[in-house]
C-alpha cells in the first residue's frame, strides 16, 4: 500500500507493520532505476523487509535518502541543482559484473554493484553493508581483479569525470603521498618510485604505509583505485 502525504512530500512505502529495532535504524532507500521492469523488480525484492523505506522515482531526489539505486550515469547537472547536503551511497544495478560493467559503475560514482540476476539477500546485504561501514565494495572487487585492476585503474584515473569530482571526499594525503600514489596507479615497484622522486626504497614503503592508513585501505591497488575515483589522482597520461 502506498501512502502519499501531500503533494510536497515524497512517496514513501511502508513495508509492513513491524517494529524495526532501535539497533538496526530504518535505511531510506532511492530507487532511481531507468527501466520500469528492473524498478518492478527491486520494489518488490525490497519490499519484504521492513528495515527499508522504498522512495520511488524522480521524486526520491527530494528526500535525504541513505542509499539511491540506479542503472546508468545520473544527470550531474540535475545532483548540482539539488545541492544534496549528504548525497546517498549509490548501489548500481548492471547485467553482470565483468570489467566494463565494474567500470561503468565506477564511473557512475557507485559504492557497490549488484548484477540484475541477484537475489535479494545479496541486493539488501550490499546496502546494508555500505550504510553500516566505511568500506567501497566495488573497490574491493576491482582491487581484487589482477585482470581488471590496472585496466580499471588507468581509465578511472584518467577520467577525473564531474561524478568522481562530485562525490569526492577531502582528500587527507600530502602531496608528496598523491605524488607516490600516482607512480603506484602506474604500476611502478618502490624501488622506481624511490628513483623517480630522490627517496630511498624503504622510505617510500612508509610512505606506502601511512597512505594505507589514511586512506583504510588494505593494498596498493585498493588505495590507487580508491584515490583515482575520489578524484585525487591526475591522469595518468598527463606526463
Amino acid at each position: 500500500m502506498a501512502l502519499k502525504v501531500d503533494n510536497t512530500q515524497p512517496l514513501l512505502i511502508p513495508l509492513d507493520q513491524d517494529t524495526v529495532s532501535q539497533e538496526m535504524p530504518r535505511i531510506i532507500v532511492h530507487l532511481a532505476i531507468s527501466d520500469n521492469d528492473l524498478e518492478s523488480a527491486m520494489l518488490s525484492l525490497l519490499g519484504r523487509n521492513p528495515r527499508f523505506s522504498i522512495v520511488k522515482g524522480s521524486i526520491g531526489y527530494a528526500v535525504e535518502s541513505d542509499v539511491r539505486l540506479i542503472d546508468e550515469r545520473p544527470d550531474l547537472n540535475q545532483l548540482r541543482n539539488l545541492d544534496e547536503k549528504i548525497p546517498p551511497k549509490l548501489v548500481y544495478i548492471g547485467l553482470d559484473d565483468t570489467d566494463d560493467s565494474l567500470s561503468e559503475a565506477a564511473r557512475a560514482g557507485a559504492w557497490a554493484f549488484v548484477s540484475e540476476g541477484a537475489d535479494s539477500s545479496e541486493l539488501e546485504d550490499t546496502i546494508c553493508a555500505i550504510t553500516e561501514t566505511g568500506g567501497s565494495p566495488l573497490l574491493k572487487t576491482i582491487a581484487a581483479s589482477q585482470s581488471g585492476s590496472t585496466s580499471l585503474l588507468g581509465e578511472l584515473s584518467a577520467i577525473r569525470s564531474d561524478s568522481t569530482e562530485f562525490y569526492a571526499e577531502q582528500n587527507p594525503l600530502t602531496a608528496y603521498e598523491i605524488r607516490i600514489l600516482e607512480l603506484i596507479a602506474r604500476g611502478e615497484p618502490s624501488k622506481n618510485i624511490g628513483n623517480i622522486v630522490g627517496l630511498a626504497e624503504q622510505t617510500i614503503k612508509n610512505y606506502v604505509v601511512r597512505i594505507f592508513i589514511k586512506t583504510d585501505t588494505h593494498n596498493r591497488a585498493h588505495a590507487a583505485a580508491l584515490a583515482a575515483q575520489r578524484g585525487w589522482l591526475s591522469s595518468l597520461d598527463s606526463e
